[in-house]
């Protein structure tokens, strides 16, 4: 188990890394330091969601399980250019008012799924707005329901309650509507078990983590966030066979080289490649 002050110096070891071109910041920074561009985006993280709220939603619900540079980011960035969609009320209007396929073109993806959601969503923005009778605005009014939600009982929430909305997606939302907080996708996942020693946690738990981290580093949770997203993005990925780390690190050690050597080599930890 690492010390806090080990735990401090690994962060800051990722962050002194620079972003790759798989790095999820890559495309608007460039190749600075990690924790340079976590500094700088962190404060921006919600510009989008009080800018153009409606659009903010529709990003987020993209984004999961996606690979966000290659198949959201460009879909984003012409709905924000090309449309003068703002508020949840257009959005609402405009779903409604087109076929599902017509939609599905709109936003540029044939996901069912993702399509429900949003309809969900949607449809439970009116008692939102019953709820917080005080927010000004659409994004306001998401600020309230972030700052409210329940992780531990999270299904018990009015979005939380909704099918396929998962923890990640919950946080991810907050995030985009102004909460210091840490979505617990794959990338944030593999940083913890691959840089910290922290195997299989839940979500909750890789919230929690994360938490204890900003504390230590005296960061706030978001650029926590940020940093491992891009660290994650931009080192843990396939190689050009399309083999994982993880994968690569299971034959080596089927054939017969010793673990140390592997940890080396992957950058995996000691407890991960012991129990491949």
């Amino acid at each position: 188990m690492l010390t806090d002050s080990e735990i401090k110096e690994k962060v800051f070891e990722m962050g002194d890394e620079v972003l790759t071109p798989t790095s999820h910041m890559f495309p608007e920074y460039g190749a600075i330091s990690i924790l340079e561009s976590s500094k700088r985006s962190a404060p921006g993280f919600t510009k989008l969601g009080k800018a153009r709220p409606a659009i903010q939603l529709i990003e987020v619900i993209l984004a999961a399980n996606r690979n966000y540079n290659k198949v959201v980011r460009p879909h984003i960035e012409r709905i924000t250019k090309e449309t003068d969609l703002t508020s949840f009320d257009q959005l609402s209007a405009k779903i409604q008012g087109i076929s599902k396929e017509e939609f599905y073109l709109f936003w540029g993806h044939r996901d069912q799924k993702k399509y429900t959601i949003l309809k969900e969503i949607l449809d439970r923005i009116p008692k939102l707005r019953k709820r917080y009778p005080v927010a000004v605005n659409d994004y306001d009014l998401m600020h309230h329901w972030a700052n409210d939600v329940d992780l531990n009982n999270y299904r018990r929430d009015i979005i939380g309650e909704i099918k396929f909305v998962a923890i990640a997606t919950i946080q991810h939302l907050r995030m985009s509507y102004g909460c210091d907080t840490v979505k617990p996708d794959q990338r944030v996942k593999e940083v913890l078990q691959r840089r910290f020693d922290y195997p299989n946690l839940s979500d909750l738990k890789v919230i929690e983590a994360v938490e204890h981290i900003s504390k230590i580093t005296g960061l706030s949770t978001l650029v926590i966030d940020q940093i491992f997203v891009n660290y994650g993005s931009g080192y843990f990925n396939i190689s050009e066979k399309g083999l994982s780390v993880m994968e690569i690190a299971k034959r080596l050690k089927r054939l017969g080289v010793a673990e140390e050597v592997i940890k080396e080599a992957t950058q995996l930890s000691k407890t991960v490649i012991h129990n491949l």
